[in-house]
């Protein structure tokens, strides 16, 4: 399973758009699965990509959890909206950087 680097933030209202850093991906079966940081602190990813559709639960390490839910927008790029903590939510966007190393682009092909 190959891990690769991403770029990506989320927007709330009053606190404007904010970078996710630090922040890695890794795709298996239709799984996901990463970690990073960002404002509110470092967390961990789960979820699942099928047919176009993402679902990923983000949980911040010793806080709270939220929900991403979107769609493929092509090239590695992943959109929608963020729900949790009775916060009406907000847009997301995930970019993933392909690693330019043979093993990682052989697996990239294979799932």
């Amino acid at each position: 399973m190959a891990q690769f680097h991403c770029s990506g933030w989320w927007e709330q209202d009053g606190y404007g758009r904010q970078p996710m850093s630090d922040f890695q991906l890794s795709f298996t079966n239709g799984r996901i699965f990463g970690s990073g940081t960002d404002m509110v602190g470092d967390f961990e990813m789960e979820g699942v990509l099928e047919e176009g559709k993402i679902y990923l639960r983000k949980q911040y390490i010793g806080k709270h959890e939220i929900e991403y839910h979107g769609i493929s927008v092509g090239e590695g790029g992943y959109t929608g909206i963020w729900s949790g903590l009775g916060y009406p939510g907000g847009k997301w966007f995930i970019g993933v950087i392909r690693s330019a190393s043979a093993s990682d682009v052989q697996e990239i092909g294979s799932d």
